[in-house]
């Protein structure tokens, strides 16, 4: 996992699709942008990016 700069969060929220997703045995709210998955904490003050293989049952929202 990378921590990433709220520049980058601002577009994974804008352009990614909504998704939840299991990262490190937890479960995690936030967006898939192409195949990296984009999720913050509760707070939305520390954003990251979980790369394929980091993450796995996604399921994708619908809007």
């Amino acid at each position: 996992m990378d921590l990433l700069r709220e520049e980058s969060a601002q577009t994974a929220k804008r352009l990614g699709r909504q998704a939840s997703a299991t990262v490190s045995g937890r479960r995690r709210s936030g967006f898939l942008m192409g195949n990296k998955f984009v999720f913050s904490d509760q707070t939305e003050i520390i954003w990251m990016e979980a790369g394929p293989g980091e993450f796995r049952e996604l399921r994708l929202w619908r809007k």
